[in-house]
Order: C-alpha cells, then structure tokens, then sequence
C-alpha cells in the first residue's frame, strides 16, 4: 500500500511542476501589460455593512464609500 502512496504523490507533484513550468514568460509580460493599462484594477470594493443592508462600495485607496441610488453610485458625505 505505500507503494500505491509514492505513485500517487509522485504524479500529483509531477502535475504540479508541469503547471508552474507551462506559464511562460511572455504569459508573464502580458499579465504585466494588461496591470500597466489598468492601474485602478481592485481599488474599489464591494462591502456588505450587515444582514439588512444592501451592498457599499469602498474606495481602498481613500476609505470613501458610496452607497446606490436611482442615479448611480453617491459618495457618503457623513465623514
């Protein structure tokens, strides 16, 4: 039985090396292109306050949040 064990690890982490191997760099310049584009990429983050409460968006580099309305997203001007 723990030669059925090595087998398995053996493939599982022989999976893995050839997963983190396929990535080529040129994958990687790409990703790093498409950041370079999209610099505001993650900066606003959805925010559920509690159960009742319908969901905010925050501003991670300022903390402002904003609330939805008929018109759109509102700042919250109570800071």
């Amino acid at each position: 039985m723990k030669n059925l064990k090595s087998i398995i690890i053996g493939f599982l982490g022989a999976t893995c090396l050839f997963l983190f191997v396929g990535m080529t760099s040129t994958d990687i310049e790409e990703k790093k292109k498409w950041l370079k584009e999209f610099p505001q990429n993650g900066r606003y983050l959805p925010l559920k306050i509690n159960q009742n409460e319908v969901v905010v968006m925050m501003d991670s580099q300022t903390g402002d949040l904003y609330f939805p309305s008929e018109n759109g997203w509102k700042l919250d001007m109570k800071k």
